[in-house]
């Protein structure tokens, strides 16, 4: 059973063009009858509340207790009155939710604008592009023709563009953790762990590279 509190990203199983990568985040706030008892949904594009119907399907998304990224189908049954009003989406099961990974590891390869401020003015800034993706670090494309130290920390920018149209600008400090040379390219890459980031920072990481993950799956499928 999933937890009280835990956030819901709900994405329309049968969408219409206005619909498309439309994405919507509400919260579990109880347990009635053996359903999901969420606060109304809010689109994360308009930031607003958003009304459906009952019988309205959805994909929808969270992260477990073991940090990893897990999925279920489920659809609205019903509303009541619970302090506000709240809707009930239907609980598949725990049989029936999928184990996707987990969150630190759900890394995607894939070109984010970044930059690389040093600590202590050691090296030029570096601007370039990421080599993948996670949300506990990233591999940064080293051009060949920049210096670039093999220890130490750096302020890192990360540029993100959502499937919504928000761009979402990330900043952390970074580790240098290893260079390593790029089979088949001219270059290196600079493996960073994230140091400073926030809870909400690298879940909004996690979700860029989820949304990748989908992208490229729904691909797979044509």
């Amino acid at each position: 059973m999933i937890e009280v509190g835990t956030v819901l990203i709900l994405e329309m199983s049968n969408k219409t063009e206005n619909q498309h990568n439309r994405k919507f985040r509400c919260r579990i706030v109880d347990y009635h009858d053996s359903h999901l008892v969420v606060d109304y949904p809010i689109d994360e594009e308009t930031k607003k509340q958003s009304f459906f119907l009952d019988g309205t399907e959805f994909h929808a998304t969270f992260v477990g207790k073991d940090e990893a990224v897990y999925m279920l189908s489920t659809e609205i049954v019903g509303r009541i009155k619970f302090n506000v009003p709240v809707l009930l989406l239907k609980d598949p099961g725990k049989e029936n939710y999928i184990r996707i990974q987990r969150r630190n590891y759900v890394r995607v390869e894939e070109a984010v604008d970044v930059v690389v401020y040093p600590t202590d003015n050691r090296y030029e800034p570096l601007r370039s592009v990421t080599w993948d993706l996670s949300g506990g670090g990233c591999a940064v494309v080293l051009p060949e023709d920049h210096s670039f130290p093999e220890r130490g920390e750096g302020k890192l920018w990360i540029a993100l563009h959502m499937n919504s149209g928000e761009l979402v600008y990330i900043q952390t400090l970074s580790k240098i953790i290893r260079i390593t040379p790029i089979k088949g390219n001219i270059g290196k890459r600079v493996s960073l762990q994230f140091l400073s980031i926030s809870k909400e920072e690298s879940q909004m990481i996690v979700r860029y590279c989820f949304e990748k993950q989908l992208e490229q799956r729904r691909k797979n499928r044509i």
